[in-house]
């Protein structure tokens, strides 16, 4: 098989668009195969994406000589990123996991229950503890970005999320 050549650095504009597009037509059915071995045939097609999404990300085909290896070396890091952050996804799911629970009103409202419990022992933060926890585990910050936004330390971050957490459990642990 032939493979596409890199358009010219001084002409990246619509080259650039066919190049990849040859490349996803070239390369896609093998990465799609890399990726089935390796992972859940539902996540291959998703993971092919990833790949030609880093590659626009990168700002195009420019300047790679040897377009196989570095398609492949990208999937291997789009297959590490996955099993890193979402470990879970493409293992078949326990007995437990599968089985769904009915929704009986009895459920539902131990549910509404939890979530007020939940909802009041947040409230019952200091309001800097309440703020880090929030923004870090549901607004998914980071420690550094946290501190950046409250005008702290980082080591303070970490101490007020610390706390925070110590504090949640022992509420709901005493409310149950």
């Amino acid at each position: 098989m032939a493979s596409p050549t890199t358009p010219p650095m001084d002409d990246p504009g619509s080259d650039m668009d066919r190049t990849m597009q040859a490349w996803l037509v070239d390369y896609g059915p093998a990465l799609r195969r890399y990726f089935e071995k390796r992972a859940s045939p539902a996540e291959a097609e998703d993971m092919v994406q990833d790949v030609f999404l880093s590659l626009q990300i990168r700002g195009g085909v420019a300047g790679i000589q040897h377009a196989r290896g570095y398609l492949f070396q990208v999937a291997r890091s789009v297959l590490a990123h996955r099993r890193y952050n979402y470990p879970a996804l493409g293992r078949p799911l326990t007995p437990a996991e599968a089985s769904i629970e009915e929704l009986s009103p009895e459920r539902i409202l131990m549910g509404k229950e939890s979530l007020d419990r939940l909802m009041l022992a947040l409230e019952s933060l200091p309001p800097r503890s309440r703020e880090a926890l929030l923004l870090h585990r549901f607004e998914e910050a980071t420690y550094a970005s946290v501190a950046r936004r409250m005008g702290i330390t980082v080591s303070a971050v970490e101490r007020l999320i610390t706390r925070a957490l110590k504090q949640l459990t022992a509420t709901l642990e005493a409310r149950r």
